[in-house]
């Protein structure tokens, strides 16, 4: 039974590794794009997922902090919290919804794996 477990383990963190490893250039790539890009990304990002758009910006419509590493983070949680935020979202686009899916999950096979490799 005990293999069995150990099997399934390591095929499962396998698949995990996969996708990780599969999915870390398309989302440096990505979130280089968002960061140091067209502010536009990130507004639309903001205007789907933040909970509060007033710390974000003033009232003129202007980013608060336009520093790339803060829109970088920004990203970078929402990717880690949509799976939980999601219904956040005002758009129907499916578009939106795979990308930011994708994404999620390439965070979390990290996260995962991470954790994995420290308790084991």
């Amino acid at each position: 039974m005990i293999d069995i477990f150990d099997d399934v383990s390591t095929v499962t963190m396998g698949i995990i590794s996969i996708y990780a490893l599969l999915w870390t250039i398309p989302g440096v790539i990505i979130s280089i794009v968002i960061s140091m890009g067209s502010y536009q990304h990130i507004i639309f990002l903001d205007k789907q997922l933040a909970k509060d758009l007033d710390k974000l910006y003033d009232s003129n419509g202007q980013m608060r902090n336009p520093l790339f590493t803060t829109i970088a983070n920004r990203y970078h949680k929402y990717c880690i919290l949509y799976p939980f935020i999601r219904d956040r979202a005002t758009t129907g686009s499916v578009k939106f919804k795979v990308f930011m899916w994708l994404n999620s999950l390439g965070f979390w096979c990290w996260i995962i794996g991470l954790v994995f490799m420290l308790f084991s």
